[in-house]
């Protein structure tokens, strides 16, 4: 028979185990970029517009080298 502890965290889905917690504190290699939500909009959007930029680019070039 197993006793049932008082005062027992609960166990939910999203809680992290104490390791993986703790060996993130420890591994510094990975450090999440703390910006705000339009800052990172505006650098979606600019990624976005730099690589259809360079599609664009590409494009054109490759229309030049086969002369339709």
């Amino acid at each position: 028979m197993f006793r049932i502890k008082k005062n027992k965290p609960k166990i939910t889905a999203d809680a992290k185990s104490f390791r993986v917690v703790r060996r993130l504190n420890i591994n510094r290699t990975y450090t999440p970029l703390k910006i705000g939500v339009v800052a990172g909009y505006v650098l979606l959007g600019m990624l976005s517009a730099s690589s259809s930029m360079f599609g664009i680019i590409v494009g054109a070039l490759l229309h030049r080298l086969t002369g339709f």
